[in-house]
């Protein structure tokens, strides 16, 4: 009840990765409510163009909706757009360098990397398990203590 509204929801201030113009920053990427939204417009832009024109590549798409190719094949990372098989544009694992539709790595990475993780997190939740059970408090029942004298 004493805490302030400040201290409950910290937000920062910020500068614009794409306008230089400050704001207020809660989360995700460091761009303002207002580029944000522009590019939402450009990725609804790309997509319907890449839905017309399947086998574009990203010289074309550019050139058709003037998003640059940097936004586009940050949509492609994010793994808002996939490509398809035949599509010219092509990523590649960065963790194996197989080729892939979205994203930034492959079906085995991920799983990879997801089975590591779990170990990780396996290893630190058992031993938080078992410093938590040598750290509880025993209670010795009357009969116990009676027993003991």
């Amino acid at each position: 009840m004493g805490k302030s509204r400040e201290g409950m929801h910290k937000m920062e201030t910020r500068i614009c990765e794409s306008c230089k113009h400050m704001f207020r920053y809660i989360a995700g990427p460091v761009i303002c409510p207002q580029c944000r939204a522009k590019q939402e417009e450009l990725f609804k832009l790309v997509k319907e163009y890449l839905r017309e024109h399947p086998g574009a590549n990203v010289p074309e798409v550019t050139e058709a909706t003037g998003v640059s190719s940097k936004l586009i094949l940050r949509f492609l990372r994010e793994g808002r757009l996939e490509v398809t098989e035949e599509s010219p544009i092509a990523l590649t694992c960065e963790r194996c360098g197989k080729r892939i539709l979205t994203g930034v790595r492959c079906e085995a990475c991920e799983r990879v990397l997801l089975k590591e993780l779990n170990q990780i997190k396996g290893s630190f939740v058992g031993k938080a398990d078992k410093e938590q059970t040598q750290a509880r408090m025993r209670f010795l029942n009357a009969s116990d203590y009676k027993r003991s004298r």
